[in-house]
Order: C-alpha cells, then sequence, then structure tokens
C-alpha cells in the first residue's frame, strides 16, 4: 500500500505525527510525507497512490484535496484546527485509530468540485469550497452580472459574489447565512455579500448548469479560488462556473446520515449528544 502524508507547515505537532504514524504503520510498505507548501510539486511521486493523510485544520485538509483529485487519490482527514469540518479524526485518536482505515473499513464519500475559468485564461481552476468575484483594494460595491445557462439573470450590487459547493456551504455561504447542504450534494449554490436590493437569500444551481459573473463595474476586482488562489478581473471580464470532472473523495466511518451529528457538534449546538455518541462508537 501507498500512503503519503501531508501536514501543515508551521504546526510542529502534525510534523510529529506524521513521523509517528510512517513509523508506526509503514513496515514494509511505501510511506512518505511533506508539507503542504510542498505537496504542488511531487508530480509523479502521487502515481499509484492509494491514500493521502492531511493532518492540520481545514486549509490543510482543501490543499491536500486539490493535489488528489486529480489523481482519484481519497484524502483521509486528521483535525488539528479548530472545527474541522472536512476531518474525520482527531489528532488524539489517529495513532491508534488510523489500522481501521488502513485495513479498508472505510466508506468513501465523493465531493463535488466546481470549475472555474476566469476571464481569458485558459487555464481552469478548481475548488472545493467556493470561488469568489468581489472588490479588490478599493472599498465600494461592485456590479456583477449573473447568468445562468446564458439566460441573463440579475445584477447584483454587492461586496462580493460567492458560489460554494457542498463542501463550500459550511464555510463562507454558512456563515452569510446561506443553507448547509449534505456532502454528496451535486448541485452548487450562489450567495451574494452584502447585496442592495436583489436576490439576497441565494440561488441553488443544478449540477449540469453554467454560471457566468461579469464584471460591470468600472474597478478592478478580485476571484479568490478556495482562498488560496486569487486571480485580478477587469471590468466587462467574466469567471463561467461549472462542476468540474474532479471530485474529491474522503474516507468515513459513520454512515451518511452521521453529517448533521457532526455539524451540530462543530456549530456548538449538540457537544453533549455528540460526546456520547462518540463513547458509544468507541464501545
Amino acid at each position: 500500500m501507498r500512503t503519503g502524508i501531508i501536514h501543515h507547515d508551521f504546526v510542529l505537532e502534525a510534523r510529529t505525527l506524521a513521523e509517528c504514524l510512517i513509523e508506526r504503520y509503514s513496515g514494509d510498505d511505501d510511506w512518505w510525507s511533506s508539507s503542504v507548501e510542498g505537496a504542488s510539486d511531487l508530480g509523479d511521486e502521487l502515481g499509484g497512490m492509494d491514500l493521502i493523510i492531511a493532518i492540520g485544520g481545514d486549509g490543510t485538509i482543501l490543499r491536500s484535496a486539490h493535489v488528489a483529485a486529480p489523481m482519484g487519490i481519497p484524502i483521509l482527514g486528521v483535525n488539528l484546527g479548530r472545527v474541522g469540518f472536512m476531518s474525520e479524526i482527531e489528532a488524539d485518536d489517529a495513532l491508534d485509530g488510523l489500522a481501521w482505515y488502513l485495513d479498508g473499513n472505510a466508506r468513501p464519500e465523493l465531493r463535488t468540485m466546481i470549475k472555474v475559468q476566469i476571464g481569458d485564461d485558459p487555464t481552469p481552476h478548481h475548488a472545493l469550497n467556493d470561488v469568489v468575484l468581489g472588490r479588490g483594494q478599493e472599498i465600494r460595491l461592485v456590479d456583477i452580472a449573473l447568468s445562468i445557462d446564458d439566460v441573463p439573470l440579475t445584477t447584483y450590487r454587492a461586496d462580493a459574489l460567492v458560489i460554494a459547493t457542498a463542501s463550500g456551504s459550511t464555510g463562507y455561504s454558512l456563515a452569510l447565512g446561506g443553507p448547509v447542504m449534505e456532502p454528496e450534494e451535486e448541485s452548487f449554490l450562489v450567495k451574494p455579500v452584502a447585496s442592495h436590493m436583489s436576490l439576497q437569500g441565494g440561488l441553488l444551481i443544478k449540477p449540469g448548469s453554467v454560471v457566468e459573473m461579469t464584471l460591470e463595474t468600472d474597478t478592478d476586482a478580485l476571484c479568490s479560488v478556495d482562498g488560496f488562489y486569487e486571480s485580478s478581473v477587469r471590468v466587462g471580464q467574466t469567471v463561467r462556473v461549472e462542476v468540474s470532472e474532479h471530485s474529491a473523495t474522503f474516507l468515513r466511518r459513520q454512515p451518511p446520515s452521521g453529517f448533521y451529528d457532526a455539524l451540530t457538534r462543530r456549530l456548538g449546538m449538540r457537544q453533549g449528544s455528540m460526546q456520547r455518541t462518540s463513547a458509544s462508537s468507541d464501545d
């Protein structure tokens, strides 16, 4: 079995845990570890990988998914962050708990990604969470014309416009008052940020649709893909968004319904209930 570990660059506990996992589990198998900053340069080392273990917060897991998804490699998220919406197990449980996943017991959970074309750039970018088009350095509203499947819908006057996947629905979109979507839902949603006189509630878009956001404000704006790739957008340029051919696969222990229990715990809504559930699952 070929297993890679991608860990947070500047968290000593993440690097130490990676070393401990390799020492305990590698044996005669092929294991390696990399910082998250170096993961994008792995290239041929990813060929034939069976699993990537991502150790850190949601940002580390998100970047690991960008590396793993095009290769079809499943991801096991180990949480060292504050919330851990994408993670599967806590760091304190990883050393003893990893064996269950390595034995092939886990359920694969496929998460839809979106493909983003920015202006005249021929290179597509793929997002697991969201793409955001909004104001740049100037503090002012931007006008963004929205069309769906070549049909003009409306022009938002807002700070920004967010297009989020099901994974991203528990991130920026949720903070904006948007709905939470089930992890394997293939639809995506559009949610404005501080919009003025427009469809503030947002829109749920079916998987086969193409959404285009065209900047109409006579000042540069910024397009952010998953929060770590950014590109400037000029007036008249369009950001095109559709479902990606890539999807991210996460390993899960609980059935799909376990998402709701984990969601309420991470939002601080049912701490006592989740603690009892966790205790019973360890028996």
